[in-house]
This record gives C-alpha cells, structure tokens and sequence, in this order.
C-alpha cells in the first residue's frame, strides 16, 4: 500500500499542507482558510430573497453581505419561492463580489463515514483495499435506512462495527438536531459550522497515510480523531511545510506554465468557464515530437489537476499529430490515458469537433489558484487576503525573535483585517504575546 506523508504548519488564518508519496515526490498543496461560517460545509437555515428563472435558480440570505446562489438542480422537490425558509449548505465558498454556491443536498461527515439524508445508496472510497471496501460496503448496506446515503471514507479501515455504527447514529442525531433548529422561527442563521478543512483532507487518505508532521494548532479534535494514533505524529516546533519542501512546492503549483520531460510545455490558463489547457512543443521538431509530447503533456495534467486542487471544466488543445492515420488514434490514445490516471473526481467526456480534449472534474472547494489570487474581474479580494496574511506570517516570524517592526500594509489590507481578517489578527497576537499594529500609506494602526 502507497504510505503517503503529511506536513503542515498553521499560520495566522491559515493552514499550509504538503502531501507527498513514499520517493517524496509533490502530491498534492494545499491553503486551509475560511471561517467555519462561511466555509464549505457549513449549514444555514437561509431565506430566499430572490428568483432568477433565466438562471434556475434562488438567491439565498445566509448570513453574509452577498446572498448565496442555490441552483434548482441542487435543491429537491418544488422551487423555494421567495421569503421561504430553506435548508442549504455552503458548497463552494464565496468568492469576493459572488455570494457562496449553495446545495439542498446536505452532507455529514465523521472521519470515517459521510451521512447524505438526500441521496439514497451506499458507496466506498476507492482508496480502501478491495477486502475492506467489501466488508464496509456490506456493513452499509445493512444498517441503512430507506433514503439514506452512506459512504465509507478511506479513514474507515481498520475500524470495528461497534465504532462505525456509534459514527452512524451520531450523524443521524445531528442531523435530527440540525432539522429541529431549522424548524424553529427566525431569519438566517448557521445551524451547524463547517467541519475543518484539514481534517476532512485528511480523512480522505486513510490508512495510506504514512506519517503526518505538523506545527502548533494545526490539530484540532477532528483531525486527531482521523488519525487515532494509527499514524506516526510528529509535533514541530518548527515549519514543517517549509521544512519538507511546501514553499517552493506552492510556487511551482501556482505557475501557470509546466515543463515537460523532454521538452514541450503545458501552459494553464484559468477562465470562468473552464480551464484551457494549451500543450506546446516548444520548437521541437523530430518526427516523434507531437505523439511524446502530447503523453507528456497528458500524464502531467493528470498530476495537475490533483496537485492544484482544480475542479470544473477542462478543456486541453493538443498538439495535432502529422502522421498517417493519426487523428483516431491520437484522440483515442490520449483520452485512455488521461482516463488511466485513476482520478476518482475526474470524468474525460472525449473530443470536441474542433480536436480538443473536453473533460470535468468534480468541484471540492476553490482551487490553489482560486484560494491565492481569486479573480481580478471581482474585485481580487482573495489576493488582498494572500498579502495580508504574507504580512502576518512575517511579522510572527520577526516577534518570535523580538520586537517586531510595524508591517506596511495597503489601504485594502488593512481593511480586511480590520473586518474579515479580525481573527488573523488576534491569531498572529496570541501566537506570539505581542501586540500587532501596523503602517498603511505612511500612517499607523
């Protein structure tokens, strides 16, 4: 079995983590951030405030200063009409002038088990080994109830019935309690708060996992009880991201050009719609040249996708191979593989008339790119919130030595801390004992 290892260190609101396989090679970076108000799983008794039918959909009141969009296709039974209460859960956080994306389809979760009372069946992670999945499977299977929905995460094996089934009914009280609060008269209001991110990361991997180092607060009660001390913890006192590579890691995940081996490059380029995804030679010229790159550029898109967290829709330009007979051949070859890469979240739909690779991949949270930057055409709030923690984790780095001079901060900066980024803030302060103030535009705060 794949032992995979984990590092992460806990900055002032934020969380970084490297996930790398047995050789150390990069699997995946990650930036946990958020609020448990406002991240994804969070549950909100909300109230629709307005219909858009060209849309289908509602915009839903949950608490923030933009309503969250509920599209009908997420939502059971008859369209909520505006002033009706509804039940909905953050599945894709808001994103700075866009409210959150809501879904009717609640989800909960321990580390081990996934409880949906909207979407009846049984399913198990595809990282458990074929005797555990069948032996939770049929463990599921049994002790559900008509129009339930139960998966088996990866952190499941391993675990006797008698701690699966305290798992099952301790997300069927909560969901009870969760509709009781819902029933109750009011406005908006958070029901339950989201689940930490890190732990649900986690959970995912299971058993695969190897070793996880990790700084001060990166632990919560959720994470320490996926790993249950089935997996050597080492606690740090230092950087463990850093230590293990994550700064330079992050870097590479955030750029928008990959080099290929031998040659070639894939260039990613975000848009609203889709990822476009562009393989280019590189001015390689030998006979062989499109047929190597494109493998390549395929097998390294595989890895991408995982490595950047990018979910939605995937559109990739190959380069067109000259030889005879090509064309079949080459959409057939580079389809199976991209298929092969054994991504669960990834679908691979095939061609587009016009010879482009056209694939989805299933949506879990925003990705690296969204997390850092955001996007520019909103307002580029995420990029305020990067600088503004950048800031943070220096001015920690330099009060652990001593007094540590005022960080210069931008108008827009010093805004979100001064609102959303209050509890940055006063993490920075209790992280260090010191009192935090700083410089915008040549003033002081």
């Amino acid at each position: 079995m794949t032992r995979l290892a984990v590092a992460a260190t806990r900055h002032p609101g934020e969380t970084r983590a490297l996930l790398t396989d047995a050789e150390g090679r990069v699997l995946e970076v990650r930036l946990f951030r958020g609020t448990p108000e406002s991240a994804e799983g969070a549950i909100w008794r909300g109230r629709v405030v307005a219909t858009l039918a060209a849309a289908r959909a509602v915009l839903v009141d949950v608490g923030g200063a933009v309503p969250g969009l509920l599209p009908l296709s997420e939502w059971r039974g008859e369209p909520p009409a505006e002033g009706q209460a509804v039940l909905a859960m953050i599945d894709r956080p808001a994103r700075a002038e866009k409210g959150p994306r809501l879904t009717g389809r609640i989800r909960l979760a321990t580390p081990r088990l996934i409880f949906s009372p909207f979407r009846a069946g049984v399913s198990v992670s595809r990282r458990l080994a074929p005797e555990a999945a069948r032996r939770l499977t049929q463990w599921a299977e049994a002790g559900a109830l008509p129009g339930e929905g139960w998966v088996a995460r990866g952190a499941a094996a391993g675990f006797a019935e008698a701690v699966l089934t305290r798992d099952r009914e301790r997300l069927r009280q909560r969901w009870d309690e969760i509709r009781a609060k819902a029933a109750e008269p009011g406005g908006a209001a958070l029901l339950r708060p989201a689940p930490d991110p890190f732990a649900e990361w986690l959970a995912d991997f299971g058993a695969e996992l190897g070793s996880v180092s990790v700084s001060a607060g990166v632990l919560t009660h959720a994470a320490r009880g996926v790993l249950v001390e089935r997996v050597p913890l080492l606690a740090s006192l230092g950087d463990p991201f850093a230590e293990a590579g994550g700064e330079d890691a992050l870097a590479e995940a955030l750029a928008p050009v990959v080099a290929l081996p031998g040659g070639g490059r894939l260039i990613l380029e975000p848009t609203r719609a889709f990822l476009a995804v562009d393989v280019d030679t590189g001015g390689a010229t030998e006979a062989d040249a499109a047929r190597r790159i494109n493998d390549a550029a395929v097998d390294a898109l595989a890895k991408e996708l995982v490595l950047r967290n990018i979910g939605g829709g995937v559109v990739v330009d190959a380069v067109p191979e000259a030889r005879k007979g090509a064309t079949d051949a080459q959409r057939r070859r580079l389809a199976d593989r991209l298929r092969a890469a054994g991504d669960a979240r990834l679908t691979v739909a095939g061609w587009t008339p016009l010879g482009r690779i056209e694939a989805v991949r299933e949506r879990r949270g925003l990705s690296l790119a969204e997390t850092v930057f955001g996007d520019p055409l909103d307002g580029g709030d995420a990029a305020t919130e990067t600088a503004a923690l950048a800031a943070l984790r220096d001015w920690v780095a330099a009060a652990r030595q001593g007094p540590a001079p005022r960080p210069a901060l931008s108008p827009a900066a010093a805004g979100w801390l001064e609102g959303p980024g209050r509890g940055a803030a006063a993490e920075a302060e209790a992280m260090t004992g010191a009192r935090l103030s700083w410089r915008v535009g040549g003033g002081e705060r």
